[in-house]
Parts: C-alpha cells; structure tokens; sequence
C-alpha cells in the first residue's frame, strides 16, 4: 500500500469531518466524545455542593474563623460567607446563609449570647447551625470593630 491509497483523515461534505475510513481519524472521533462527556462530567461536579463538600467548607471555615481575630467589615454573615469560599470546596454562588433567632427570647430583656447562622446549599435539604460568640458588635462611624471568634458548628438547624 503506497501513500497515495491511504485514505485522508478529514474529508469535505459541504464542510470538513472525520473521514470514518481512516483509522488516525477514528481515534479522534473517541477521543473527542470522551473528551466532551469529561468535560460535561467535570462542569456539573462543579456546579453544585456535595453534602461532604458543604460539610467540609462549613468545619473550615469555623476554624478559620476561630484562628485568629477577625474584623467585622459586613457582617458576620459576610465573614462565614468569605471563609467558606477561603476553602475552595464549592460554588459559593449557591451558597444560602441565613441569620436565625437565638433562641433568647424576643424581649428587650433578653441579652443575646451568640448569633447564629444556618448554612446549607439552595438545593440541598442539608443544612449546618453556626453559632458566633461574641454577638456581631455594633459599627462606629469610620471604625471597623475586631473580635476574637469562638464558633461551634451542628448539624440541622438552628
């Protein structure tokens, strides 16, 4: 067999396309569909939490936030929000931090000892309770307060 019978890798039918004959060609052909089913694999990992993934962001980040003293720019909802995407487990665009009650009571006599925080993912039914102790301090006026966190973590809610 010379080279002028072999058959070409890409032949023209209104536009270029693997040439099914050429076994170069075949190859390409697998290699190109396990390469997209890989690729569409690893994008939909990516796109949402796994429960492990959640619970491993959400034990980190508390002992992020623990480490070392913290200062309050936003929130202490900005602050778990920020250290969960510090660990690099998952999207945090699907990320749901909601603040809850205490559990104190709804008095004016009632001195609350923490705050609290569910995390869980929009479309997981999994969810983690955050408590942040001290309560988020209030902001002065041009100054950004700094706490030392202690934070424990459950699982369920708050």
């Amino acid at each position: 067999m010379t080279w002028d019978d072999r058959e070409p890798m890409f032949v023209r039918r209104g536009r270029w396309v693997y040439n099914s004959r050429n076994p170069a060609a075949r190859v390409l052909m697998l290699l190109t569909v396990a390469g997209l089913v890989g690729s569409y694999l690893y994008v939909s990992d990516q796109g949402q939490w796994s429960e492990s993934e959640l619970r491993d962001a959400v034990h980190g980040a508390a002992r992020d936030l623990e480490a070392e003293p913290q200062k309050v720019y936003f929130g202490y909802d900005s602050m778990i929000r920020d250290a969960i995407e510090a660990t690099d487990e998952g999207p945090v665009s699907d990320l749901v931090i909601r603040a809850t009650d205490d559990g104190n009571g709804s008095g004016a006599a009632s001195i609350p000892t923490e705050d609290s925080f569910e995390v869980s993912a929009a479309h997981m039914s999994e969810a983690f309770c955050m408590r942040l102790s001290p309560p988020e301090p209030p902001r002065a006026l041009g100054k950004t307060p700094t706490v030392s966190l202690t934070v424990q973590v459950s699982w369920g809610d708050c």
